[in-house]
């Protein structure tokens, strides 16, 4: 028998080992290179996908208002200036706010409109063209301001602040002659302050005090560039939280607040083209929509919006118009 040699042995073990081995990869070959193209490059085009120019990216629209806080230094003057608006679309805006500059506050904030113009918030029973002819603009320029957001002009939101473009405050109506009253309220004394007025301390026409207190700021105060104050300011200093009363039944077409200038205010709708509204409320009571009776209360006491204490503001309005409260309380 021949023998069978170590190197013999060893042969089928490295041919096992060889099969085993992964295969080695081949060597890449190159590609043969791409012809050079004699075709001139492919002109540049603006027109789009379709043939068409492309469309212009749509412009994004203005906002209705801005919020400016008070620095040091700063005038009305220099503030509607620097926002290119009028200095009485500023006050107009800002029912409280003074021209004289030692009335402004360091971090106050203002409410400055993106043009000349008021600033609306709708209420319960709105429609545009009421709107537009209390203010005597033109329903097209209102519904024309895109950041006014109005796709339907029969169709407006209650609660939407609208800019009303070269709007200007309705002058108030001729003074009516004032009957002898069926019932004649004392003045309200300082130290009634906070109290609910008693359900028959009303006026012939039909008001009654929403709340009592020593008068701070009367109607019709000059606020400077022709604009003046359109309500009385009621102070209540000793009476943070306390309740106001409606001033005479109606339907609540705003309960809002917007953190500015009348912060949180109720506005009430009465019969014969009345409307009452209450602003600088800490809480309020009642909600849009709903029907209150003479001395309900509606919202408590407080300084909220534009407010250097603890007040309330109070306005009688004749079909849009600003009167005097004092002839229409007893």
């Amino acid at each position: 028998m021949p023998l069978i040699t170590t190197e013999a042995a060893f042969r089928p073990l490295e041919a096992l080992a060889a099969s085993l081995a992964p295969d080695k990869p081949k060597p890449a070959t190159a590609d043969p290179a791409p012809a050079a193209s004699t075709a001139e490059p492919e002109a540049q085009s603006d027109e789009g996908p379709s043939g068409q120019p492309p469309q212009e990216p749509e412009p994004t629209p203005e906002p209705v208002f801005v919020t400016y806080t008070v620095q040091t230094g700063d005038t009305v003057a220099a503030i509607a200036a620097r926002h290119g608006v009028e200095m009485e679309s500023l006050l107009w805006n800002n029912p409280d706010l003074n021209a004289d500059p030692d009335t402004l506050s360091i971090g106050q904030e203002l409410l400055i409109p993106s043009r000349d113009g008021i600033l609306y918030t709708v209420k319960l029973g709105d429609t545009l063209t009421n709107i537009a002819e209390l203010y005597e603009v033109q329903v097209e320029n209102v519904v024309g301001f895109i950041s006014n957001e109005i796709g339907n002009a029969d169709s407006v939101s209650e609660g939407a602040l609208l800019l009303l473009p070269g709007a200007v405050p309705p002058p108030p109506p001729p003074p009516a002659a004032t009957p002898e009253p069926i019932f004649a309220a004392a003045a309200p004394e300082p130290s009634d302050a906070g109290t609910i007025v008693a359900p028959d301390a009303v006026s012939v026409s039909g008001f009654a005090w929403p709340v009592y207190g020593p008068i701070s700021e009367y109607y019709g105060a000059p606020r400077g560039a022709g604009t003046y104050h359109a309500g009385l300011d009621i102070d209540q200093t000793y009476n943070y939280g306390g309740p106001i009363a409606a001033a005479a039944p109606g339907q609540v077409v705003l309960a809002t607040s917007d953190g500015y200038g009348y912060g949180a205010y109720v506005v009430i709708r009465h019969d014969n083209g009345y409307e009452t509204l209450y602003a600088h409320l800490s809480a309020i009571y009642v909600s849009q929509g709903q029907y209150v009776s003479q001395g309900e209360a509606i919202g408590a006491i407080g300084c909220t919006g534009y407010c250097t204490g603890p007040h309330l503001h109070f306005e009688v309005r004749v079909n849009g118009a600003t009167v005097d409260p004092l002839g229409y309380l007893p």
